[in-house]
């Protein structure tokens, strides 16, 4: 049976699904946005800028943990379940993101500059096409892909032990020590391993995702009012912090960020009702869905709007509509036709192995 071009639990409204959180995926992705477009203008000062975007980032590890466990963990660990994965994962993410690197690889060998993420030696391409690295906000994308092989392993030992839920727990004390990212060179072919530094995002959604779904009595006091938490993570926007504070965080390797981090999702997660107009509504529908193209290709689309003379607000106005024009045309043609033909392709190759399998 093919899965949808989307994750089935925050698409829509069915008994099962939390379509809220397709609006927690785009207020992820808006904090990303309006953080860069501050960082490059200097709209609004320092305000949302000076890495405030690592927030939205560490929003999006989160809900990844979450849907993996939500979505995963309840099915039997064996080889169709497996390969249904893995062609799940495959089309999700990486067709947009081959597009990307092979535009960014080409357009500067013809002379085109400063239009996506410049990749100008053939060792630079091979460790975006290994997922060893990635240029500028691409590196979330190989890490993305390093939690999901780690999760095939998280699966296994969910389903054959009684250990799964500690393993979980584990996972995510163990990279609030990490020291941070492993990078150097394969030969001439730089790698940069960030997965021990932001392992914890992923595992504490992995956990509400088995908290979520072992334990539905958590869910019975539910109000609207509780979405209001996410502007907490205003106050962790490392400005609006130094001023509360008097001290600046350090973001990913800072147990504070981590430990409200966690809470803002769990809140939004258990405490508001699942067709709460405040989250699931149509327009968070569109920029939940349009997310990861917004993600991936609103950068050079800031890059074009920064030279206008014009002010920062009305240049913000413009690469707005802008960049949401080219990632809703990016995801209609690119990303949904793409993610259907790497399913399709995969239950076709499914369908020739079930027939070569010897009859007993």
């Amino acid at each position: 049976m093919p899965e949808p071009d989307h994750d089935p639990v925050i698409a829509g409204s069915g008994s099962g699904e939390i379509r809220s959180l397709n609006s927690l995926r785009g207020i992820a992705a808006m904090i990303v946005v309006v953080s860069h477009f501050s960082g490059v203008t200097g709209w609004l000062g320092e305000f949302p800028a000076s890495g405030a975007g690592q927030l939205g980032v560490m929003l999006f590890f989160i809900l990844s943990g979450f849907l993996m466990a939500y979505l995963y963990l309840g099915q039997p660990f064996t080889a169709p379940s497996l390969r249904r994965y893995i062609v799940a994962r495959i089309a999700r993410v990486v067709p947009l993101f081959a597009v990307v690197v092979a535009l960014s690889a080409v357009l500067p060998r013809i002379g085109i500059t400063g239009v996506l993420y410049d990749l100008p030696t053939r060792a630079q391409v091979l460790s975006h096409v290994l997922l060893l690295s990635g240029k500028n906000i691409l590196w979330t994308i190989p890490t993305e892909m390093h939690f999901y092989a780690v999760f095939v392993v998280l699966w296994a030992v969910f389903q054959k032990t009684s250990v799964g839920l500690p393993a979980i727990v584990l996972l995510a004390a163990t990279g609030l020590v990490a020291t941070g990212r492993f990078a150097g060179t394969l030969g001439e072919i730089p790698y940069e391993f960030r997965l021990p530094q932001v392992i914890p995002y992923f595992a504490v959604g992995g956990l509400l995702g088995v908290i979520y779904r072992k334990w539905p009595q958590l869910r019975r006091r539910q109000h609207p009012a509780f979405a209001s938490v996410l502007l907490v993570v205003v106050l962790l926007y490392p400005r609006v912090f130094e001023e509360l504070t008097g001290e600046r965080h350090q973001l990913w390797r800072d147990p504070r960020v981590f430990v409200v981090m966690s809470i803002v999702f769990a809140v939004v997660l258990f405490g508001v009702p699942k067709e709460s107009p405040v989250l699931a509504n149509k327009l968070g529908d569109f920029v939940g869905r349009i997310s990861y193209s917004l993600y991936l290709l609103h950068v050079p689309v800031m890059w074009a709007v920064r030279k206008l003379s014009l002010p920062n607000p009305i240049r913000f106005v413009i690469f707005l509509a802008v960049a949401t024009l080219v990632a809703t045309v990016s995801y209609h043609l690119l990303e949904r036709p793409a993610a259907r033909a790497v399913r399709r392709l995969g239950e076709q190759r499914s369908e020739l192995e079930s027939l070569r399998l010897p009859s007993r």
